[in-house]
């Protein structure tokens, strides 16, 4: 029994570790990214809470205030149930348990969905075979990625990430029961949930296909999805269903690229606002960063990268909000951080500086939507 209690110890003590430096690399960069921010707030005479709160956090912090039908149970807003209910639920229980306002809940524990994203990545440096201060540097490119203020923000992304990232490493440890767990709880989260069951699927036909009970974990895992999209249709007959109202609204729908090419030519060629640069920087870098990662990462995280990017640029839809859609693709990056040397820290330290501003510059200067 003591040999057993004491094998499992330094287990236990890696673990806490493990966590304890996910803990530091989520809590110093959103003080970085939030500092940055608030900066850019004064120097725009806005507030830092008021940015903090724009756009789709609105939607979400009202689902997690009174639902999808609003205060009073009236009928159910339209553009609201283009909103998966995981998020705002979850949100929504805490509050009320904690009796907190709900923008702040929101932005409270997505500091913790960071932490869990950050160690679901050292997580996935590990099985690489990184060592420790890879696997920090890891998390530290993915947790303060551009367009990463949504982390501290009442978004959906730091949920998801951390669901989709520690379903990524059960995957490749063949973990499928976990991995279906996981996936199950992120299709709640975000419709993009697709892109990892697809992934889920993948990895069964090739790793475990006379394995019935992963595909029954594949299958389980994408009920929420289609239940949901069920469920918000029998409300949206007027507007086409969930994807009608994705066009009517959001002008979404897959074209193949042609949206996107065209938007990034006309962007280079005549834009002068710094957003949609900033933006088309960023619909460029990532299929390139993708191709360049082949053979770096474990297959399940590359084909996440590879689905989750197939999605977002063959698709048309609000081109300047790519840098946040593309957020949980920013693992193709880690493979480049676990070089020996100083150099790896050095660029990492000037990514996060890098990360911070161009988030600061998006939601305080740059105009529409991200």
């Amino acid at each position: 029994m003591s040999s057993v209690s004491t094998s499992r110890r330094p287990a236990a003590v890696s673990t806490l570790r493990c966590w304890f430096y996910a803990a530091l690399v989520a809590v110093v960069g959103t003080v970085i990214r939030l500092s940055v921010l608030a900066a850019m707030a004064a120097a725009q005479g806005d507030s830092l809470w008021g940015l903090l709160n724009k756009w789709d956090a609105n939607y979400y912090v009202e689902i997690a205030r009174a639902g999808y039908g609003g205060a009073g149970g009236a009928p159910v807003e339209e553009t609201t149930l283009a909103f998966f209910p995981g998020f705002p639920l979850v949100v929504r229980i805490v509050s009320n348990l904690l009796g907190t306002d709900v923008a702040g809940t929101a932005i409270v524990l997505n500091l913790f969905f960071t932490i869990a994203l950050a160690a679901g990545v050292m997580a996935l440096a590990r099985q690489m075979g990184m060592d420790t201060r890879g696997q920090v540097l890891g998390a530290t490119v993915v947790t303060s990625a551009p367009m990463s203020i949504v982390f501290s923000m009442p978004y959906t992304e730091a949920l998801f990430g951390a669901l989709a990232i520690w379903s990524v490493v059960m995957l490749h440890g063949k973990r499928w029961i976990a991995a279906g767990v996981l996936t199950f709880l992120a299709a709640f989260v975000r419709l993009t949930a697709v892109d990892l069951i697809v992934v889920f699927a993948l990895m069964v036909l090739c790793k475990a296909r006379r394995t019935w009970w992963a595909w029954l974990s594949v299958a389980v895992s994408a009920l929420p999805v289609a239940g949901y999209i069920w469920w918000a249709n029998r409300h949206l007959s007027g507007a086409g269903g969930y994807f009608g109202l994705q066009e009517k609204h959001w002008n979404s729908g897959f074209d193949g690229g042609r949206a996107t090419v065209s938007w990034v030519a006309e962007t280079l060629s005549s834009a002068t606002n710094g957003g949609y640069l900033l933006s088309a920087a960023v619909i460029i870098a990532a299929p390139i960063c993708l191709l360049a990662a082949w053979g770096r990462l474990p297959l399940p995280a590359w084909l996440f990268a590879a689905v989750l990017m197939a999605n977002v640029l063959l698709s048309d839809g609000i081109m300047h909000s790519r840098p946040r859609l593309l957020l949980p693709a920013v693992v193709v990056m880690v493979p480049w951080v676990g070089k020996k040397g100083a150099s790896a820290s050095v660029a990492v330290g000037a990514w996060v500086l890098f990360g911070a501003w161009f988030s600061a510059y998006m939601l305080a200067v740059f105009e529409w939507a991200i």
